[in-house]
C-alpha cells in the first residue's frame, strides 16, 4: 500500500471492514488517512471506568445516548474516541454504519500515559473539522478540557459539567 496517497472514504471503510472480518486482526486499532494501521494498547479497567462514568454523565446531562469506542470517519482516517454522544435520531440515521459516516456532536478522549500531546491535538482537530460540536479531553488526573473550533473553551458550550470522582484517578 502506498503511504503517500490519502485514501478516499470508500477505500478506508473497505480496509476497516476487512480488518474487522479478519480474526487475526488486533482488538484495538485505528486507521490513518493513508489506511495504515495504528495499534492501540488494550484500555485498562481504570480507563474503561472513567469512560463509563463520562458516558453516564453525558446521558444524564444531554439525554440519551452516549456510546463507548465508536469508530468514526474523519479527515485523518478512522478514529475511535473513548466516548461519543449524539441525539437518538442521528444514531437512527446511521444505524448499521461502522465506521460512522458523520462524527457525533460530542467526542471524548480519556488520556492514558501512552498518548502524546501531538496525537491528542491531531484527534481533537480531526473531530472538530468534520462536525463535532465539542471535544472533551480528560487528563490523567481527571482534569477536563472543553474544545471547540475556536480552541480550548473555559467551559462547555453545550452546558456539560463533567465532575469525575477523584477515586477514578
Amino acid at each position: 500500500m502506498e503511504t503517500d496517497t490519502v485514501l478516499d472514504r470508500g477505500a478506508l471503510v473497505k480496509r476497516w471492514q476487512q480488518l474487522g472480518a479478519d480474526p487475526g486482526s488486533p482488538d484495538y486499532y485505528e486507521l490513518n488517512e493513508y489506511g495504515e494501521l495504528i495499534l492501540s494498547p488494550r484500555p485498562t479497567n481504570d480507563h474503561h471506568g472513567v469512560a463509563m462514568a463520562i458516558a453516564l454523565a453525558l446521558n444524564q446531562q444531554l439525554g440519551p445516548e452516549s456510546r463507548l469506542d465508536v469508530a468514526v470517519m474523519t479527515d485523518r482516517g478512522i478514529r475511535v474516541p473513548d466516548v461519543v454522544w449524539m441525539k437518538p435520531e442521528r444514531w437512527a440515521a446511521m444505524k448499521g454504519e461502522t465506521p460512522l459516516s458523520a462524527v457525533p456532536d460530542v467526542c471524548v478522549e480519556v488520556l492514558s500515559s501512552g498518548i502524546t500531546q501531538q496525537e491528542i491535538r491531531m484527534k481533537t482537530g480531526a473531530y472538530l473539522r468534520v462536525g463535532a460540536r465539542e471535544v472533551i479531553v480528560v487528563g490523567l488526573k481527571g482534569e477536563v478540557e472543553y474544545h471547540g473550533p475556536e480552541g480550548v473553551r473555559p467551559g462547555s458550550a453545550l452546558g456539560i459539567a463533567l465532575v469525575l470522582p477523584a477515586a477514578l484517578f
